[in-house]
């Protein structure tokens, strides 16, 4: 799920990546989600129907899959946004930042599902919690 967030902001480090070749291996963790999102017409809305109709507003789902999907798509959204606020204001050193903002927010979220605990994200998991 937060490889979701890291593809939106794949673009963003499109500098960094270029510089340091050891960051192409992102491209292929993002992979399936890229997959998806080109090969179906409005596949990146799609796939954001289906994870917030189908994990986030499920109750069926458990607790801690739910807080996890919501949390990557409010990431998402954040991202989105941010990345038009770049492209109206061209500064390349703040995608770089935001890029390495995003990329320390997916490892510290797959850390802590990997030991059962949820990813604590100032702002956004207080306003995940409220949705859930």
């Amino acid at each position: 799920m937060y490889t979701l967030p890291l593809k939106a902001s794949i673009p963003l480090g499109y500098y960094m990546i270029l510089k340091f070749s050891f960051l192409k291996i992102l491209l292929f963790l993002t992979l399936p989600v890229a997959i998806i999102e080109k090969s179906i017409p409005f596949g990146n809305f799609l796939l954001f129907i289906i994870l917030f109709a189908g994990l986030v507003r499920n109750p069926k789902v458990p607790y801690f899959l739910r807080y996890n999907a919501c949390q990557a798509l409010l990431l998402d959204i954040s991202l989105i946004i941010s990345s038009y606020l770049l492209r109206i204001f061209p500064l390349v050193q703040l995608a770089s930042v935001v890029f390495i903002l995003t990329l320390c927010i997916f490892i510290y979220s797959i850390v802590q599902c990997f030991f059962g605990i949820e990813p604590e994200i100032p702002f956004i998991s207080k306003s995940v919690r409220m949705q859930i």
